[in-house]
C-alpha cells in the first residue's frame, strides 16, 4: 500500500518538513522499512524459506543486486547506496512472504484486492475534498495535476493500471473457478473497485499508463492462445519477433513520432528527449557508472537541471538510461539478462497452466515497454513489485516450505 502511494513519513506529516533529504531519507521511512523488512525474514526463515535454492533459481536477479550493492565501493556515496540497495531489495522480501502461502494465487487476489479498497476511493475523495494532498501543481506547465494518493500523476496512471489489470485477472480466474455463497457480492465489490480504477485511470492524464493497460488487455485476452503453444521459448520468440515487426514498421512510417500526437503529447516525449541527450553528453560512468541511484546527486546529474532550466531531476525518466547511470554497461549486460529469464520464468508458468502464468506474460512485456519513458527498475512501486511477485522462479513451492496454517480464499473476509 505504501509503495503505491506515498511514504509513511508524508502521510505523518513529516515527509516536507525538512527532516529528510535525498541522501540520507527520513529516519521514519527507515526505521519502518527496516522493521519490515526484519519481520519478512524472521516469517520466511519460520516457513522454512532456502536462500540458496531461491538465488540458484533466480541468478540474474540476485547478481544484478550483489552489483548495486558493490557499487558503494566506487560511488560517492557510499552509506546512501547501501541503504537503497536494501531498501529495494524489500520488495524481493514481501513478495516471497505472499509467495511462501500455501495457496499463493489466493493471497495475491486477496492482497491487490483488498489494497485497491483504500487507495482506489481515497484518491478520488483526496482529488474532490482535499486538493493539497489529491492534486499537485505540474512544474513544466503549471497546470493542476490530479495524482490521488500518489505524488504524481504519472504514478497515479502506474498505480490504477496495475490494480485494474490485477483486478480484472482476478474476476475472470474466481469466474470460473470459485462457488462459494458469497461470489457475487464479493465480485460486485471488485467490479466497483474496478470501475473506480478505470476512472481514475482516464482523469489522471498519464499516457504512458493508459497505453500499457491497453496493450495489458490484449496480453490478458490472449493468454489462453499462448498457453497453447505449449513451448516456454517459442511463446517468448513470439513476443521478441512481435517486437521486432513493430521496430520494422517504426523505421518505415515513423510510428513513434505519431503516437505522441494521437495522445495529446509533444513529440520530444514532454521533454523527455532534451534530458536523454543532455544525460548522455554528461555521463562518464560508461562500465560501471556512478553507483546505485548515485548519479544525481553528482556534480553531472546536479548540472542538468541547470542546462535545461528546469527544476531539479532525480531520474531519468528509462529505466534503461537510469541503470546505466547506475551502473554503466555491465549493469545493462546484467538487465538484459534479468529480462530474458524473467520472459522465460513468466511464458513457462503461463505453459505450465499456472494461474498467475496469465498475470506473468502480461506485466514481464508491460515492464519492458512502461520503462521506455518512465523508470521503474529497482524502484520500489507497483508495477516493479508485481513484475517481481508473479516472474519469480520458486521452486520451494514443491519443497518443504511450510506456508501458513490456514488456506486463503479470494472471498475470505
Amino acid at each position: 500500500m505504501l509503495i503505491s502511494s506515498r511514504q509513511l513519513s508524508f502521510w505523518i506529516n513529516v515527509g516536507g518538513s525538512g527532516q529528510s533529504s535525498n541522501l540520507e531519507g527520513s529516519p521514519i521511512n527507515v526505521a519502518f522499512n527496516g522493521g519490515l523488512f526484519l519481520a519478512s525474514i524472521l516469517v520466511l526463515r519460520r516457513r522454512g524459506f532456502s536462500w540458496g535454492r531461491f538465488s540458484s533459481a533466480n541468478k540474474a536477479l540476485v547478481l544484478l543486486f550483489t552489483f548495486f550493492l558493490s557499487s558503494m565501493l566506487w560511488s560517492f556515496f557510499p552509506v546512501p547506496t547501501l541503504k537503497r540497495v536494501i531498501q529495494e531489495f524489500g520488495c524481493v522480501l514481501t513478495g516471497l512472504i505472499i509467495l511462501t502461502e500455501k495457496d499463493p494465487t489466493a493471497s495475491l487476489q486477496v492482497v491487490f484486492a483488498r489494497v485497491s479498497y483504500v487507495l482506489f476511493p481515497l484518491s478520488v475523495v483526496f482529488m474532490r475534498y482535499f486538493p493539497e494532498i489529491g492534486r499537485q501543481i505540474s512544474l513544466v506547465s503549471g497546470t493542476h495535476m490530479l495524482c490521488g494518493v500518489t505524488g504524481h500523476k504519472n504514478s497515479l496512471g502506474e498505480m490504477t493500471m496495475v490494480f485494474c489489470l490485477v483486478l480484472l485477472w482476478d474476476l475472470m480466474e474466481t469466474r470460473n473457478h470459485e462457488t462459494v455463497l458469497h461470489k457475487k457480492t464479493e465480485s460486485w465489490t471488485r467490479l466497483i473497485s474496478l470501475g473506480i480504477g478505470l476512472y481514475l485511470l482516464v482523469i489522471c492524464d498519464s499516457a504512458t499508463a493508459l497505453m500499457c493497460f491497453l496493450i495489458g488487455l490484449v496480453l490478458l485476452f490472449a493468454g489462453k492462445r499462448l498457453a497453447r503453444i505449449k513451448n516456454a521459448r517459442q511463446v517468448i520468440m513470439f513476443g521478441v519477433l512481435s517486437i521486432g515487426c513493430l521496430l520494422a514498421f517504426e523505421q518505415v512510417f515513423e510510428i513513434s513520432s505519431r503516437i505522441p500526437v494521437a495522445l495529446g503529447r509533444d513529440t520530444t516525449l514532454t521533454g523527455r528527449l532534451d534530458i536523454w541527450r543532455v544525460i548522455m553528453k554528461k555521463n562518464t560512468g560508461y562500465l560501471v557508472g556512478a553507483g546505485f541511484r548515485g548519479f544525481w546527486e553528482t556534480s553531472e546529474g546536479l548540472s542538468i537541471s541547470r542546462e535545461l532550466g528546469t527544476n531539479r531531476l532525480i531520474t531519468a525518466h528509462n529505466g534503461y538510461l537510469e541503470t546505466y547511470l547506475n551502473g554503466g554497461l555491465v549493469a545493462l549486460f546484467l538487465l538484459g539478462a534479468f529480462i530474458w529469464s524473467t520472459g522465460l520464468n513468466a511464458t513457462r508458468k503461463l505453459v505450465k497452466g499456472e494461474p498467475i502464468g496469465r498475470l506473468a506474460v502480461l506485466f514481464w512485456p508491460i515492464a519492458v515497454i512502461y520503462n521506455m519513458s518512465e523508470s521503474v527498475f529497482f524502484q520500489s512501486g507497483p508495477l516493479w513489485f508485481t513484475m517481481l511477485l508473479v516472474t519469480f522462479d520458486n521452486p520451494w513451492q514443491n519443497g518443504s516450505v511450510e506456508g501458513t496454517h490456514r488456506k486463503i480464499t479470494p472471498f475470505q473476509t
